[in-house]
């Protein structure tokens, strides 16, 4: 039967060390993905709202333009495409 070897306890450790550090790694960069699709839905969410509240306020004040500093609006020209449409 042959000898088993063994790492020493510093080898031991330091593998060890390293393996739990990439596990943790591992970790953290599932987590970020987890939060990445949620940010990415809660983007596609708002972006619907944008758009709600562009019909909303486009059915009460025409085609405008809003300063978001200050509020104010102006009117914009409606684009006509080139075949009259």
């Amino acid at each position: 039967m042959a000898k088993v070897k063994k790492l020493n306890k510093e080898e031991l450790a330091k593998v060890t060390e390293l393996t739990n550090k990439a596990n943790q790694i591992a970790m953290q960069l599932g987590s970020l993905d987890v939060q990445k699709s949620l940010l990415r839905e809660q983007f596609k969410e708002n972006n619907v709202l944008i758009e709600e509240s562009k019909k909303e306020l486009m059915e009460k004040y025409g085609n405008i333009s809003i300063d978001l500093k200050d509020g104010t609006i102006s009117e914009t020209e409606e684009v006509v495409a080139e075949d009259g449409k």
